[in-house]
């Protein structure tokens, strides 16, 4: 990519945040759902509290507003060596305190890590339309699995407790509570879909538990002086849309015309809302926006509708069977945008193997499609030789008896890896593990990982509160051998400590 690529993303970074507060032309809060590749119900509201305030509006270098500092009587910061209290308000970051005065009465900061287990809950869908990420939690365990055998955590054992909610928000709140009622929950880990997450946020928050890792790039996650028990994962949609959008202005010029497939729920509408109203996206000629429901058995009639207008550039912010039905029915037919597609789908055995031969006929063509991805994918036959690949493909196979051709076990790994990182940074702090040193190991938390592209997995409270912040433009190609492999089509282009936080 080239270099006026680069600033001009730096330069709408804060933008997006702003964008992601304004309203749509519905019901549904501006882009309230941007789940890892999930959607919600398309009657799946935000609750009232996801809501951003008026003045959420950030600054153009996107710092924490001066009053979500902590007030001048909460306990030190985290930081330094002293244990943190487990009572009143204790800043575990900057401007990120735990009001644990309005926990319930019985909260207990050492639930779910006072025996001899760690205990992590997790919803998702094991099955409906996005039963392809229920892999996910399978890898998860794995390398837990993996982590009690060879380096424990304070000698105890990591148990997964993840529970089916089908991508409906209904069932994952009931499973939440259940979780949290009977289950002994410590943390929940890695819950998939915004519009799920957005579900349960208010009953985690109540209850006081962590809500770690959200499996979606929705805004809302970074805010962590209103919601600081709750941290988001992956790259900020509004990022993800403005990489894209910049790209299309140096390939195609500002008039370039853009068709755009959305899937009826806040993850989609995060990337319309960003694609109509973002500065990185001005100037682009939006021609058609076709709204699916992400219960829908297919797109046809969608892309039937896109296609007519034969624009240059095709969006299509969905997720799961539906990138591979996307690609299925451009290869089908005459027109051969240019097409961005979520980083959601970038699962090459999940999402392209099973259409491989479409995914041909687009990538001889040179019509992509082409995502923001920000970790080595497993199974890209480009790291076969990396040792971080093999030791994942070891995981899989001594725990597990699956490849990274199997499907999405090797996002579970790296996800658990995430997870583990933080918890023992947790134990390591003065006080031992318990729910108030996890949510400050979060928020301080300077990590590097070698499943990433590059850069680094930094958090510091209302300064910098997004997670992942760095992606490169890479396109699906298959080889004349029939392997997929995720080609560059640009530099890695990297964020980190520019997101700030939402609001």
């Amino acid at each position: 990519m080239r270099s006026p690529m680069k600033r001009s993303i730096a330069a709408v970074m804060a933008a997006g945040l702003i964008v992601a507060a304004c309203g749509s032309d519905d019901d549904t809060p501006a882009a309230t759902d941007a789940p890892t590749a999930t959607e919600a119900p398309g009657d799946t509201e935000a609750p009232a509290d996801t809501e951003a305030p008026a003045d959420t509006e950030a600054p153009g270098d996107t710092e924490a507003p001066a009053d979500t500092e902590a007030p001048a009587d909460t306990e030190a910061p985290a930081g330094g060596g002293d244990e943190l209290p487990l009572e009143g308000d204790v800043e575990v970051a900057a401007g990120t305190v735990l009001s644990l005065g309005d926990c319930p009465d019985d909260w207990d900061p050492f639930q779910g890590v006072d025996g001899d287990e760690i205990r992590i809950g997790q919803t998702l869908p094991q099955s409906g339309a996005l039963a392809a990420f229920g892999a996910i939690g399978e890898g998860m365990q794995m390398y837990f699995d993996f982590i009690n055998d060879t380096d424990p955590i304070e000698g105890k054992e990591l148990t997964l407790i993840a529970k089916d909610d089908g991508y409906e928000a209904g069932r994952a709140v009931a499973n939440v509570e259940e979780m949290i009622d009977s289950d002994d929950i410590f943390a929940f880990g890695h819950v998939i879909g915004t519009p799920i997450n957005l579900a349960i946020r208010p009953i985690t928050d109540e209850a006081c538990v962590p809500q770690l890792f959200n499996s979606s790039g929705f805004p809302f996650w970074g805010d962590p002086a209103n919601f600081p028990w709750t941290v988001g994962n992956i790259l900020n949609y509004v990022t993800e849309t403005e990489i894209w959008c910049t790209a299309i202005k140096d390939e195609f010029g500002e008039n370039a015309t853009v068709a755009a497939l959305i899937m009826n729920n806040d993850f989609g509408k995060t990337y319309q809302q960003t694609l109509n109203e973002s500065e990185a996206c001005a100037g682009l000629d939006v021609v058609s926006e076709q709204l699916h429901d992400p219960a829908g058995a297919d797109v046809t009639n969608e892309m039937t509708t896109l296609a007519d207008t034969g624009a240059q550039v095709l969006i299509a912010g969905t997720t799961s069977k539906f990138c591979s039905q996307t690609t299925a029915d451009l290869a089908a037919r005459d027109w051969r945008p240019r097409t961005y597609m979520s980083y959601t789908c970038n699962n090459l055995a999940s999402f392209f193997d099973p259409v491989k031969d479409q995914a041909k006929t687009l990538s001889d063509e040179g019509a992509g499609p082409y995502m923001a991805n920000s970790n080595k994918v497993c199974g890209d036959p480009v790291w076969a030789d990396d040792p971080k690949i093999i030791e994942i493909e070891r995981i899989l196979d001594e725990y597990g008896s699956v490849t990274c051709a199997d499907g999405s076990f090797s996002t579970g790994i790296l996800y658990g890896e995430f997870l583990v990182d933080v918890i023992r940074a947790a134990s390591e702090r003065p006080g031992g593990l318990n729910r108030v040193n996890l949510m400050a190991a979060v928020w301080n938390a300077n990590l590097t990982n070698d499943s990433l592209l590059g850069g680094t997995l930094k958090l510091d409270g209302v300064n910098d509160a997004y997670w992942t912040e760095g992606a490169q433009l890479q396109e699906v190609v298959v080889n004349e051998d029939g392997s997929l492999v995720f080609e560059p089509r640009g530099e890695f282009l990297d964020f980190e400590g520019q997101g700030g936080s939402f609001g």
